[in-house]
């Protein structure tokens, strides 16, 4: 049953990967043929391509291996936003390999650049500290429940052998 659930979660993950991959190419191809202003991404040292398409390819493998263990600590909410950080990862190194740069053509004011494998990473950052946080907060919620609950153990056991002595 569990390995059948695991399966199914994984189609989910595929499946939103390429959505978001195929979005990401669309929107760049749209871009182009309509002669949107496409430029480089200018914070990226293009002298070093060969090393940033290396450690993206290194990242998303083990992103990918990640979400695919059997671990059941890790949850779909995870695995999806980590879906995200994988389909942007892969948009912007299909840019590295036939572009030899990443491909940006939003932007907003003068210097913030960015494609649709940005947002799926910013997603990604967003959704990660969100979940992290909510984490945080249910320990420190269950820590202090803990305390409390030893608080009143020791509350009672204290009045419980005061009140059984006899005067």
């Amino acid at each position: 049953m569990k390995k059948d659930n695991n399966k199914k979660q994984n189609k989910i993950l595929i499946l939103i990967i390429i959505i978001a991959i195929i979005l990401d190419q669309i929107t760049k191809i749209i871009a182009f043929h309509k002669g949107w202003n496409m430029i480089p991404d200018e914070n990226i040292d293009t002298s070093n391509n060969g090393y940033y398409i290396i450690m993206t390819i290194i990242i998303i493998l083990m992103i990918i291996r990640y979400i695919t263990n059997d671990n059941t600590f890790i949850k779909l909410d995870t695995k999806i936003i980590l879906s995200f950080a994988i389909a942007g990862a892969i948009g912007n190194l299909i840019d590295r390999v036939w572009n030899q740069n990443v491909i940006v053509f939003m932007h907003l004011g003068k210097d913030f650049h960015f494609n649709f494998a940005y947002i799926y990473i910013g997603i990604a950052w967003i959704g990660l500290a969100a979940i992290l946080t909510k984490n945080v907060m249910k320990i420190l919620k269950d820590k202090k429940n803990e305390k409390v609950i030893k608080d009143e153990y020791q509350k009672n056991k204290n009045t419980g052998s005061t009140s059984g002595k006899k005067n």
